[in-house]
């Protein structure tokens, strides 16, 4: 076991975020068991020793805090052995009933007005490490005038001397030039690790040095971590009702509509009682061609033709929008939350029908996860009610729930296997949302049908390197 332990441990540090994530979930679990407890927490204290960045002790105590969500009580000298303890720690523990007494180290310090940001923290932007985080900090620079961006680069280039021989070990580009030009991946490199470690010690200096509200900089630095708290428990696990769709890679339209006839049927001979709201999912992956599956479906109150390319544009660029709504955390926690919303916000005028599932835009999203976003989780569109929907982790899978009922169930997998995938599509993951018990308001006047709207796009290129381009997709409606 010791050898398979230090296998785990290997790839809990590689750069591939999604194997990470995996890692991260056997650990917490292996400290659920008596026989190896011991012995992996003991191992966990001792990478906590030796982490170097901040953001490396912030997925090790992540793993502490999925154990204890689980049952398991944090080890009594966790806090203690902190060696580079931050805001996102600081979360995390708290929701242990733990305190970090510790002190930034190094001490937080104050960027001078003469210095010169180092050239790779503008060229790793977009590339090595997302946007996103930049973008934050410019929108709490732009509101409060003070040097967010440079404190950020400042402790960018401290983190440098961390590692002299190698400071962007691990790089994308080890693992994306033999693929040739057009890629990208969800990537957690040494880069990552320090532009996250850069990001919570500016909020830091910020909260404490220039009077950030601390609301404010808890709020910030939950994009920090590893892992979203609702999503941390997902388990990668392909509905047994759903049938290979490889045929989809070559098809026709016609044929299109009897694949996806057939995936209809196959969850009502199995689970006549579910509902399929909607079906995210690469259907065909391998060398030269992509082919990925989006399947919605809408509820009606005309029986008039469905123009399905029409429709799905304004759907998708609706969604794109934000325009259904989006995520929300209001409080710390496993739970996220979706406000309830009206008809008249959901209904497409032209079609004069609804989606019954939409992807929402994030509130926040683990840097280990982006490739479920943004168009792979799926989740209910509810209207007229007045209670919020309610999502938790529930064995594996994601149970969203109405008042106290459970109304439908979300689940992914990987639907294919590399450590990169195109630009202009997310990651090669495959979800499903299931309703058991979906009401319609009574406020609302009955729907006369009901229809799934399809869409089916694929990737292809001549050889196996070399860019993917893409299709122009196919559209369609298929009726419920």
């Amino acid at each position: 076991m010791n050898e398979d332990l230090d296998v785990l441990f290997t790839r809990f540090r590689w750069p591939v975020a999604i194997t990470r994530w995996w890692a991260m979930q056997e650990l917490s679990v292996l400290l659920l068991s008596a026989e190896l407890h011991e012995a992996v927490s003991q191992r966990l204290l001792t990478e906590l020793g030796r982490c170097c960045l901040e953001a490396e002790v912030v997925e090790i105590v992540t793993i502490f805090w999925m154990a204890a969500k689980l049952g398991c009580a944090p080890p009594p000298n966790l806090t203690s052995t902190l060696g580079h303890p931050s805001l996102a720690t600081a979360l995390l523990l708290h929701d242990m009933k733990l305190d970090q007494s510790v002190e930034p180290n190094p001490p937080l310090e104050m960027v001078s007005r003469n210095f010169t940001p180092p050239t790779t923290f503008r060229h790793v932007q977009g590339v090595e490490v997302p946007r996103y985080f930049l973008s934050r900090l410019t929108k709490l620079q732009h509101e409060s005038g003070l040097p967010f961006i440079s404190q950020c680069a400042f402790e960018w280039a401290k983190s440098e001397r961390t590692f002299p021989t190698a400071p962007l070990q691990g790089d994308i580009a080890h693992f994306v030039r033999s693929f040739g030009e057009g890629f990208t991946g969800g990537f957690a490199s040494r880069a990552m690790l320090r532009m996250v470690t850069a990001y919570q010690r500016t909020l830091d200096v910020a909260r404490t040095l220039w009077g950030l509200p601390d609301e404010l900089a808890w709020r910030f630095a939950e994009d920090a971590l590893p892992l979203d708290p609702t999503l941390a428990f997902l388990r990668p696990q392909r509905p047994s009702w759903l049938p290979a769709q490889g045929g989809m890679a070559t098809a026709d339209e016609l044929s299109l509509a009897e694949e996806i006839r057939r995936v209809l049927d196959s969850l009502s001979a199995t689970q006549p009682k579910s509902i399929l709201l909607a079906l995210e999912s690469p259907v065909h992956v391998d060398s030269q061609t992509i082919t990925v599956l989006s399947l919605v479906r809408w509820r009606r109150w005309n029986a008039n033709p469905v123009d399905a390319k029409g429709l799905a544009s304004r759907f998708y660029a609706r969604q794109e929008r934000g325009e259904y709504g989006a995520l929300e955390d209001s409080e710390w926690g496993l739970a996220t939350t979706v406000s309830p919303t009206t008809l008249d916000t959901a209904l497409d005028p032209e079609a004069d029908a609804a989606p019954m599932a939409v992807a929402y835009a994030p509130n926040r999203i683990g840097y280990l996860q982006r490739d479920l976003f943004p168009e792979r989780l799926y989740f209910p569109m509810v209207t007229g009610g007045d209670h919020p929907l309610r999502i938790v982790p529930s064995g594996g899978e994601l149970a969203i729930s109405s008042e106290s009922d459970v109304i439908a169930t979300a689940c992914y997998w990987n639907a294919g296997w590399g450590a990169v995938r195109p630009y202009g599509m997310s990651g090669l993951h495959g979800t499903t949302l299931i309703a058991e018990a979906f009401q319609h308001a009574q406020t609302e006047a009955p729907p006369t049908g009901y229809f799934y709207l399809w869409k089916v796009t694929r990737w292809r290129r001549s050889s196996d390197h070399g860019p993917f381009s893409q299709d122009e997709p196919v559209y369609g409606a298929t009726s419920a």
